[in-house]
């Protein structure tokens, strides 16, 4: 895979940082854990499928992790803008879907650049991810507002 996983498997196989996690997995790139979402090429909607790169058991929480290169900071695709927002609004479903069946189990998406990585261990290593949003994250969310 490319150098931005290997980095963040690093960091994730890091003793600080392994010692906060109960288990993880770096999903294939095909049929594993797909998530449908669709984008606008030219005057074409175009449909797709992606699996998240990585799932972190951290309690009772899972945090759904999909790494980019640091580029799509400054210059976001408007196919991954697309994918983080049906990603997010995915896993909101299933978070809600889950506490209607009294199950206390949440699910949390990010998407990380390696810029990200050090916030996203800091927060890992103090066990405040909750709600963590990660600089591509903002940029994902202010690019899709602006596109709707």
């Amino acid at each position: 895979d490319a150098t931005p996983e290997r980095k963040f498997i690093r960091e994730l196989t890091e003793r600080k940082n392994a010692l906060k996690i109960s288990s993880w997995l770096k999903s294939t790139s095909n049929n594993f854990y797909s998530l449908e979402y669709a984008w606008k090429k030219g005057e074409h909607t175009k449909r797709g499928e992606f699996n998240p790169d990585f799932f972190l058991a951290c309690d009772q929480q899972i945090i759904v992790v999909e790494i980019k290169d640091d580029g799509e900071i400054g210059d976001p695709s408007p196919e991954n803008v697309k994918k983080h927002e049906y990603a997010v609004a995915h896993f909101s479903t299933l978070n809600k879907w889950l506490e209607s069946e009294g199950i206390t189990q949440r699910y949390q998406f990010n998407m990380l650049t390696p810029r990200d990585y050090a916030a996203f261990f800091q927060k890992l290593r103090d066990s405040t991810l909750q709600g963590y949003r990660s600089e591509i994250d903002v940029v994902m969310i202010n690019a899709g507002s602006k596109g709707s």
